[in-house]
């Protein structure tokens, strides 16, 4: 449980902890900072729990995949964030009292799924990953932690737009380097693991059409992204994927791996997975990782 999850009250959080304990034995573990989730979930892998419900947002539930990956502890999860993309790119219910309802079915009945997920070096991640561009729009929202708090998907509208005025006149920063050693230069380079990318509000971003859990890796490149062309891929993205027949625009599906790394000697850039910022590096190694996690539905 994060108790500073952006969308949980603590009255909500009592029922959702009533309504687990009627019908599991429920030990509750607050979050008390950075990495301590993953910690939390090690150690009931350790002891052998059936499960691991996260009550909080997608930057509690990465650091929980980190120890269940690979293991027979399932993960569950009751949306406390802002965004929670993993549970709805899951098709979980973004409601609480409701995704709680269908979690409680899950545990009754055995409703279990196997998902795959990625690796970006050395972190694991559920729905995507970055470097550069939208890595950065992430730093930034993160920066500013009582903007996100008041206006929660909008911060990154806003923080995006800052960030391509920040970085407009820097050409093809990144080098994406294929599975088959093809080679590609970009301004922005987005991989997601699933569909929809993100959610703004209620609407999903479709920025990779037909990825899924149970494939690769997807890539989508953008070259000279001007505000012009970022906005139209952002609008077709919107209505479910019309983006990628854009010029300058690629979908790579599918993929085993792929690197992404600075083109001509260019400084380190920030790198971010499920929308949680990561340490800025010169080059990142993105892996696919089948069948890796198991889930409640």
């Amino acid at each position: 449980m994060n108790p500073t999850a952006t969308t949980t009250r603590p009255e909500l959080r009592d029922l959702i902890i009533a309504a687990l304990e009627g019908t599991v034995a429920l030990e509750v573990r607050p979050t008390q900072g950075r990495g301590h989730a993953t910690a939390l979930a090690a150690e009931a892998v350790a002891q052998g729990r059936d499960a691991v419900v996260v009550l909080g947002g997608d930057g509690t539930a990465n650091e929980v995949i980190q120890a269940l990956a690979h293991s027979s502890t399932a993960l569950g999860l009751v949306p406390g964030g802002g965004a929670n993309v993993l549970a709805r790119s899951l098709g979980l219910p973004a409601e609480p009292v409701a995704a709680t309802s269908r979690l409680l079915r899950a545990l009754r009945t055995g409703g279990r799924r196997r998902i795959g997920l990625g690796r970006a070096d050395d972190r694991l991640f559920a729905f995507n990953a970055g470097m550069g561009f939208d890595a950065a729009v992430v730093h930034r929202v993160e920066r500013d932690r009582a903007r996100k708090q008041l206006l929660r998907q909008a911060a990154f509208v806003t923080s995006a737009l800052g960030e391509w005025h920040a970085q407009r006149d820097r050409p093809d920063p990144l080098r994406v380097v294929l599975p088959d050693g093809q080679e590609r230069l970009a301004d922005v380079a987005l991989v997601a693991n699933s569909s929809p990318y993100t959610f703004l509000g209620p609407r999903p971003l479709t920025a990779h059409p037909g990825a899924s859990f149970d494939l690769g890796l997807d890539l989508l490149t953008v070259r000279e992204a001007t505000l012009g062309r970022l906005t139209t891929v952002i609008a077709g993205a919107l209505a479910g994927g019309r983006h990628v027949r854009l010029a300058g625009v690629r979908h790579d599906r599918d993929l085993p791996s792929l690197a992404i790394e600075v083109a001509d000697g260019g400084s380190a850039l920030p790198v971010h997975v499920d929308g949680d910022p990561l340490p800025a590096r010169d080059r990142l190694v993105l892996t696919a990782l089948p069948d890796a996690l198991v889930v409640l539905t």
